[in-house]
């Protein structure tokens, strides 16, 4: 990746983690700090991130965190949802090495779906795996489409994994996937990926309703506030 890129992936992986919130501002100067790079590379980053819809360059007021919306979740996760399937259906006979990485991430999620306080590292797996799936296209304009999405809905995937039973129900459509695949039945390989990404989508957008309604009788004009002083991200040297 380039240098922005790798900044646009450590700056998504903090947004992603929670340590910045909806709202946020990301400040240019401090990120370029932390990364010891100049602010160009930083602020290319930024226009990366945006055009993944995970923050807003507002006029005189620099980057912030996009609000998560409901919409949003039906509108991005309807989108993935469609492409994934047609990639999965066209891959044609997957390479055995393919199918053996998959299925060994599919293992670890198996374990971490036991583990009740595995859900970040569970999410981890899935966007790695999403990943995975969007380079074997061999399609690079389709990959780069399909990562983008990633990035765009992790931040809802992590809403919609949020409890133990969901990510046992994910781990298991992820297994019906790979096993799907092995028996070059690409058809319910696909159906197997479309159903995750649509029960990801709607735990997500029902998780979303009360937040929504509570910010609403909370302030509806509240405009959103800056990080706290001393809030700490992650301090992270490119390579």
């Amino acid at each position: 990746m380039s240098l922005p890129e790798q900044i646009a992936e450590r700056i998504f992986a903090a947004i992603a983690n929670g340590e910045y919130a909806p709202g946020d501002r990301i400040r240019e100067e401090m990120l370029a700090e932390q990364f010891e790079v100049s602010r160009g590379p930083v602020r290319e980053a930024l226009r990366i991130l945006e055009k993944d819809s995970v923050v807003r360059i507002l006029p005189n007021r620099g980057a912030h965190v996009t609000q998560l919306s409901v919409k949003e979740v039906a509108d991005i996760f309807e989108i993935r949802s469609k492409l994934v399937g047609a990639m999965v259906r066209s891959l044609g006979r997957p390479d055995d090495k393919l199918i053996a990485h998959i299925e060994g991430r599919v293992s670890e999620l198996e374990a971490l779906a036991r583990d009740p306080g595995a859900g970040d590292d569970y999410l981890a797996v899935t966007y790695q795996l999403a990943r995975v799936l969007a380079q074997s296209s061999g399609n690079e304009r389709l990959a780069e489409i399909l990562g983008s999405l990633a990035r765009q809905t992790r931040r809802y995937s992590k809403l919609g994994l949020a409890t133990a039973a969901r990510r046992k129900e994910s781990a298991r459509l992820w297994r019906a996937m790979v096993d799907a695949m092995k028996a070059g039945d690409l058809e319910s390989a696909a159906a197997a990926t479309e159903e995750m990404i649509d029960a990801s989508a709607r735990e997500a957008a029902r998780q979303l309703q009360p937040r929504k309604a509570a910010a609403r009788r909370s302030n509806p004009e509240e405009t959103p506030a800056a990080p706290a002083a001393g809030t700490q991200h992650p301090q992270d040297t490119l390579q």
